[in-house]
């Protein structure tokens, strides 16, 4: 994979909140270790745990902030995996 590929993917899976850093997943390690196929493999998976996650928390409390927080990982895991992706058709 191209470094500026790697790079925009982990900054869909990185958030910075008042000065820290939080990485939903460490990407940058992952492909050290693992073919881009597997990664993005546990990719799907992860964006379908937090898919359940997020039945469960709809059901329990709607307004709880965890949805919100949810929804946003969801969302930059799938534009992550999209951004790999894209790199096998260009």
């Amino acid at each position: 994979m191209r470094e500026q590929t790697l790079k925009e993917a982990q900054d869909y899976l990185t958030i910075v909140d008042r000065g820290k850093v939080k990485r939903i997943l460490d990407i940058e390690t992952l492909v050290k270790r693992h073919e881009k196929e597997m990664i993005l493999s546990f990719m799907e998976g992860l964006l379908k745990e937090k898919g359940k996650a997020l039945k469960g928390l709809v059901v329990k409390d709607k307004t709880a902030y965890r949805v919100n927080e949810t929804i946003g990982a969801m969302f930059r895991i799938y534009m992550a995996m999209k951004t790999l992706e894209r790199e096998e058709t260009t």
